[in-house]
C-alpha cells in the first residue's frame, strides 16, 4: 500500500506520515513526501501555496517563446552569423541543432514527470546526487534565464519599439517619431526607460497570477506570430524585383545607394551559403542554439502545470515546441532569401566601421536596423501591410520574458521552502497564488542587470556566455540523470523515468549524449571566438572563469545556508531526503 522513498533509520524515525500511492499511479509519477518531523518542520509548510493552473498548451508556448520565439529570434538572432561568419547556412544549422536537441529533450521530460516538483533540476539534483551540486546547476539555469529576461527588455525598445517609431515616421513623413525611433534603438537612456518599462509590466503580469501570466503570454504570442505569418506570406508572393525597387526608393531618400551598392560596400558579391564550409557552420549552429537548447524549459512549471507527471505529456510539450520552431525558423529564412537574396542578407548585416557603425560602407542609411520584421515590409511597401508586419514584433518581448523570469522566480521561491533563502521568499499570495516576495526579489535584480547591461559593452559577450550558464545545469542534470537507478532504485522504478532499450535504461543513453551536446557547445566557444570572447582568442580565460563563478556560488549559497539553518537548530540534510510535498 505504501511505496515509500527509502530513507536512512535516522530519518526514517523523524517522520511522522508517508502519504499513500493512490492505486494506479505509477504512470503518474507519483512520489512519497513527508512534510514534517517530530521536532518540527521539514519544510516551511505542509503545501506549496502554488496551484497547478498551467495547461499543455501553455507550457508548448512557454517553451517555444522562451527558447526561440520565431519571429524575435529572426528579426535579430540567426542574422547574426551572416556577417560574423561569412557562407554559414542558416538552415542546416537549424536542421543540425533539432537533431542536438533530442537527447537533451528526452532526459528532461523523463526527469521531469518523475519528480513534478516547482524547482526542476534543483530537486532532481538535490534528491538523486547532492544538494551542493543542486544549487550550482540551479544557479547556472537562473543566472542564464535573468541574462536572457534582460536581453528581451532591451529586445523591446532597440529591435521593436524603435524600429516601428522609425517605420511609422518614414510612412508618414514624420521627423519626430524617426528622432524617438532612432533614440530608442541608440540612445542609453531611452534603452533603459524602454527596457524598464517592459520589466515593471511584466512584474504586474507575475503578481497577478499563473493563470493571468498565460493569458498574457498567450495573447501576445498569437498578435505576435500572426505578424509573422503575415510577413511570411508577403514575403512568400513578393519577389525580388518588387523588394529591390521599394528598398532603392526609401532607401534614397535617407542618401543611401540601390540594394547593389549595398552588397559593394559590404564586398558580398557572391556570398552563398556553404554547409560544407565548417568554420561558418559549426558556429552558427551555437549561435542558433544560443536561442534554441531550451526547448525543455517548462520543467520549471512542472509545480503549477497539470497531469505534470504524465510522461507522455511532458514529450509531446517540449517536441511541439521544438518542432515549432524549427519548421518557422527553417520557413522564415528561406522566404526571406527567396525575395532579398542571400548576399544582401549578408551585406546589410555587415558593419563595415565599428567607430561609426556605418552598415555596408555606409550604403545602408535607413535610420533603423535592418531587422526581418522591417525588411519583410519592404516588399510591398503599402502602409497597412507595414504597420501590422512591423508593429506585431511589439508583441514578442513580453512572452519571451515570461520564461525568462518565470524560473528564477521559482528558483527562489524553491530554495526558500528548502530553507536554503529567508522564508519569507516562500510567501504566496493567497488570492491569486503567486509568491510576491519572490517576484520582486528577481524583477529587481533583472531591473540592475539591465542598468549594467546598457551601460556596458560586453553584454553581447555576457548573452553568449549565459549558453554556458546553462551548459553546467545540463551537465549537472546529465550526471544525475545517468545514476538515478542506482541512487534512487525505488524512486527509478515506480517513476515514468523507468523506460529501457535493449535492457539499457534510457536515461543512461540521453543523459550521455546530453553531455557531448553540452561539451560540443563549449568546445565552440573555446574554437571561435567571436562567439563568446570578444573576438580575442586571448580571453579564453573568460570560459572557466565564468563557470567558476557559478560552482562558487553555488556551493556559497549551500554551505552558507547550512550553516545558518544550524545555527537554528535545523537540519538541511534531513529536507533533502525528501522530495518536496505540492
Amino acid at each position: 500500500m505504501f511505496d515509500c522513498v527509502r530513507l536512512s533509520r535516522a530519518s526514517a524515525a523523524r517522520v511522522k506520515r508517508c502519504s499513500p500511492r493512490p492505486p494506479g499511479r505509477r504512470e503518474e509519477g507519483w512520489i512519497a513526501t513527508s512534510t514534517e518531523s517530530a521536532d518540527g518542520q521539514l519544510f516551511v509548510r505542509q503545501s506549496t501555496g502554488l496551484v497547478r493552473e498551467a495547461s499543455t498548451v501553455d507550457a508548448i508556448i512557454y517553451n517555444a517563446v522562451f527558447s526561440a520565439p520565431v519571429g524575435a529570434t529572426l528579426a535579430w538572432g540567426v542574422f547574426f552569423a551572416l556577417s560574423a561568419f561569412p557562407g554559414a547556412d542558416l538552415v542546416w544549422a537549424t536542421v543540425i541543432s533539432f537533431g542536438l536537441n533530442i537527447p537533451v529533450l528526452i532526459m528532461m521530460a523523463l526527469l521531469a514527470s518523475s519528480m513534478p516538483r516547482t524547482g526542476g533540476d534543483y530537486v532532481w539534483v538535490s534528491r538523486i546526487l547532492t544538494p551542493p551540486l543542486a544549487t550550482i546547476s540551479n544557479f547556472g539555469a537562473a543566472l542564464s534565464a535573468m541574462i536572457g529576461a534582460t536581453f528581451w527588455a532591451r529586445y523591446f525598445p532597440v529591435f521593436a519599439l524603435g524600429p516601428v517609431l522609425v517605420t511609422l515616421g518614414v510612412i508618414f513623413g514624420n521627423d519626430t517619431l524617426q528622432q524617438w525611433g532612432t533614440s530608442f534603438q541608440t540612445d542609453k537612456l531611452w534603452i533603459f526607460v524602454g527596457g524598464f518599462a517592459m520589466i515593471v509590466l511584466m512584474t504586474a503580469i507575475h503578481i497577478a497570477g499563473v493563470r493571468t501570466t498565460f493569458r498574457w503570454q498567450n495573447t501576445f504570442w498569437i498578435i505576435a506570430s500572426l505578424g509573422t505569418f503575415l510577413a511570411f506570406i508577403v514575403l512568400l508572393i513578393g519577389s525580388n524585383a518588387d523588394f529591390t525597387r521599394n528598398f532603392n526608393e526609401v532607401n534614397a531618400k535617407f542618401g543611401g545607394g540601390d540594394a547593389q551598392a549595398v552588397i559593394a560596400g559590404a564586398k558580398a558579391q557572391g556570398a552563398h551559403a556553404d554547409v560544407g564550409n565548417l568554420n561558418a557552420t559549426l558556429p552558427t549552429i551555437f549561435a542558433i542554439m544560443v536561442f534554441m537548447m531550451w526547448n525543455w524549459w517548462s520543467v520549471y512549471l512542472a509545480g503549477e502545470l497539470k497531469s505534470a507527471g504524465n510522461r507522455g505529456r511532458q514529450l509531446n510539450i517540449m517536441f511541439g515546441a521544438l518542432i515549432w520552431d524549427v519548421v518557422f525558423i527553417v520557413l522564415g529564412v528561406l522566404v526571406l532569401f527567396k525575395v532579398t537574396g542571400y548576399d544582401f542578407m549578408a551585406a546589410v548585416n555587415t558593419v563595415t566601421d565599428p567607430a561609426t557603425g556605418a552598415i555596408a560602407g555606409g550604403a545602408y542609411k535607413i535610420p533603423t536596423g535592418p531587422w526581418y520584421h522591417f525588411i519583410a515590409s519592404l516588399v510591398y511597401n503599402a502602409p497597412i501591410i507595414t504597420i501590422l508586419i512591423v508593429g506585431s514584433f511589439l508583441f514578442w518581448s513580453l512572452p519571451a520574458m515570461v520564461g525568462n523570469t518565470f524560473m528564477p522566480i521559482r528558483t527562489v521561491f524553491a530554495w526558500a521552502f528548502d530553507r536554503l533563502l529567508p522564508e519569507k521568499f516562500s510567501e504566496v499570495n493567497e488570492r491569486t497564488h503567486s509568491p510576491v516576495p519572490a517576484i520582486l526579489l528577481v524583477m529587481g535584480l533583472v531591473t540592475l542587470m539591465l542598468a549594467w547591461s546598457v551601460a556596458s559593452t560586453d553584454f553581447a559577450t555576457w548573452l553568449a556566455l549565459g549558453v554556458l550558464a546553462g551548459v553546467v545545469c545540463v551537465v549537472i542534470v546529465g550526471v544525475a540523470a545517468f545514476v538515478f537507478p542506482e541512487r534512487r532504485p525505488d524512486l527509478y522504478r515506480a517513476s515514468p523515468a523507468n523506460v529501457s532499450v535493449a535492457g539499457i535504461p534510457v536515461l543512461k543513453i540521453v543523459s550521455v549524449l546530453s553531455i557531448l551536446v553540452m561539451l560540443f557547445l563549449t568546445w565552440l566557444t573555446l574554437a571561435y571566438p567571436g562567439l563568446a570572447l570578444a573576438g580575442n582568442a586571448s580571453n579564453i580565460w573568460w570560459v572557466p572563469a565564468f563557470i567558476a563563478m557559478i560552482v562558487v556560488v553555488g556551493l556559497v549559497v549551500y554551505y552558507g545556508a547550512r550553516t545558518i539553518r544550524r545555527g537554528q537548530g535545523i537540519d538541511l540534510d534531513l529536507v533533502y531526503r525528501e522530495i518536496p510535498p505540492e
